[in-house]
């Protein structure tokens, strides 16, 4: 009995070297350090958004609905003529309201309904960047009420995408190397990585009121001026790399 005892106790004794091997390699993890790298890259975008709106009001909430409908299909009718040659355009309702406007009495907190205004706002989505000044002509020309909206954007990005990825990543690591060099370090590898890809939209692009153009400049000849500019493509990278 006493020999089993002795054995048990060395065998306990033991234990504890087997855990501070365990933990002594964990100690060995290595430190790290953390970068952020950007790259950006202007291009012509390839499609262009318009908003576009039709507003009317009568005291007859009908009439009002019905004479938005009328302009509203016109409008749509003279646009996909346009948009004919364009096969990946699209023409959809964002947003259709019709609502009683009201008329306070001033002196007391009654009030009565004076009219009602529906307003239906479409917005055109066209792959033909040169099509959007005559696209706004267009839709004044058939009394539209307001151009709310043009918005220049890229899409199928992948590729450009990719390659300012890799200008990116490229960056990030550079910056690991020289600042691990700088601490008498070198990288290891890589503890986490964090890509972002975003757009911001082209310069240039300016907003329209139709109500602002009077009847002369509506019937004018001249185009309505849109310049498409340039939409910029970034890329951030944030990296921990592990040094040694």
């Amino acid at each position: 009995m006493k020999k089993l005892l002795i054995m048990l106790a060395l065998a306990l004794a033991a234990t504890p070297c087997i855990s501070t091997s365990a933990m002594t390699v964990v100690q060995k993890n290595m430190g790290y350090i953390s970068v952020n790298a950007t790259e950006s890259r202007e291009i012509a975008p390839n499609t262009a958004n318009i908003t576009f709106a039709v507003e009317t009001t009568d005291v007859d909430s009908k009439r009002a609905a019905e004479r938005n409908s009328q302009i509203t299909s016109k409008v749509i009718a003279a646009l996909k003529q346009e948009l004919s040659s364009d096969k990946k355009s699209d023409i959809q309702t964002r947003n259709y309201n019709l609502r009683p406007n009201y008329k306070y009495n001033k002196n007391s907190d009654d009030k009565t309904i004076k009219n009602y205004t529906a307003i239906n706002s479409i917005v055109v989505k066209t792959s033909d960047t040169s099509m959007v000044s005559k696209l706004i002509d267009t839709a004044i020309k058939n009394n539209v009420s307001n151009v709310s909206g043009v918005s220049m954007t890229l899409e199928n990005q992948d590729q450009y995408a990719a390659e300012i990825t890799n200008a990116a990543l490229a960056k990030a690591k550079n910056q690991a190397k020289t600042t691990a060099a700088a601490l008498n370090q070198k990288v290891a590898g890589i503890k986490s990585l964090r890509v972002n890809v975003y757009q911001q939209g082209a310069n240039g692009v300016r907003l329209y009121k139709a109500a602002a153009l009077d009847s002369a400049a509506a019937n004018s000849t001249a185009a309505t001026p849109i310049e498409a500019g340039k939409v910029q493509l970034n890329a951030s990278v944030d990296a921990e790399f592990y040094v040694k």
